[in-house]
């Protein structure tokens, strides 16, 4: 059988697999709208849903910016290839230089205290990878989130992988005021517990690819040209959206059976393709936890 045969073979047989093996309704958890953001760009909108369990005064600051209309006409200014889009008012938190509202109003915005991480949650909340991580000494998900965890402090923290959204800060720890990064490159798990992360896009990362990239080498990737740096043309709470237009969304619960039997199942592939058996050993952002549109 040819290569494209193989391939189209492995794919009716995952689908099928999928039809038989479908999680339950009772596995899947919707979205609360008020964590739940829409960013519009000119390519199509991003949903991020937070998670104010880990960060509640990130979570309190962002609602609050968003409701102020905040981003709506600002710009991701610094976008790298395979690392972050930065977005906001520009580089320098506290510069108003591109933004259209007053010096005055940014007064509003004071720095906010870090919330790098959390007291680690008991079981069976935190559901274990189940495998070495090179960079903590546990990984896991909590309620679709991925999670590192030490348990010599007892502390936990959202990781950095493709999806991730936090807030960008200067040298200090507690200098985060209205900056936020969206991660869309593997390489940031440098930044795990160094900086406040509190969401994950559901949908419309293939958004965020296309926007345009800043030299990493100039200016530490921010788009010098205003030109052409892609408009945030607005954010809005799928809260505040009338509930005839809001979208919604539905996070297969990591603590579920679905979720385990789906981790095993990609831990030990079956699929005829692989004519060699990958060791069973998961990267953690490699595993995408499953979300849909009800």
């Amino acid at each position: 059988m040819s290569f494209r045969g193989i391939c189209a073979l492995s794919l009716l047989l995952s689908v099928a697999a999928q039809a038989a093996d479908a999680p339950p309704a009772n596995a899947w958890r919707t979205v609360d709208p008020d964590n739940l953001v829409l960013i519009d760009t000119r390519y199509g909108q991003v949903a991020v849903e937070l998670a104010p369990e880990f960060a509640p005064g990130h979570v309190e600051r962002l609602r609050a910016l968003i409701r102020a209309h905040f981003y709506d006409g600002l710009s991701f200014y610094r976008v790298i290839d395979g690392f972050v889009a930065q977005g906001g008012i520009g580089e320098g938190t506290a510069s108003t230089k591109d933004h259209p509202i007053e010096a005055a109003n940014l007064s509003k915005w004071p720095p906010l205290k870090a919330e790098f991480d959390r007291a680690s949650s008991p079981a069976p909340i935190f559901s274990p990878l189940g495998n070495a991580d090179p960079m903590a000494p546990d990984v896991g998900f909590e309620d679709g989130f991925a999670v590192a965890r030490d348990p010599a402090d007892k502390r936990e923290w959202l990781i950095h992988c493709p999806g991730t959204f936090a807030f960008a800060r200067d040298n200090g720890p507690d200098t985060a005021t209205t900056e936020f990064y969206i991660v869309i490159g593997q390489s940031p798990r440098r930044l795990d517990r160094d900086l406040t992360a509190f969401g994950r896009v559901l949908a419309g990362m293939q958004y965020l690819q296309k926007l345009e990239r800043g030299d990493p080498e100039v200016d530490s990737g921010v788009i010098a040209d205003l030109a052409k740096r892609d408009p945030i043309l607005r954010v809005r709470l799928a809260s505040d959206v009338p509930a005839g237009e809001r979208p919604s969304f539905q996070v297969l619960r990591t603590e579920s059976k679905s979720f385990a039997d789906m981790v095993e199942a990609r831990r030990h592939p079956t699929s005829p393709f692989y004519f060699r058996k990958p060791p069973p050993v998961l990267d953690i952002c490699g595993v995408l936890v499953p979300v849909k549109r009800p």
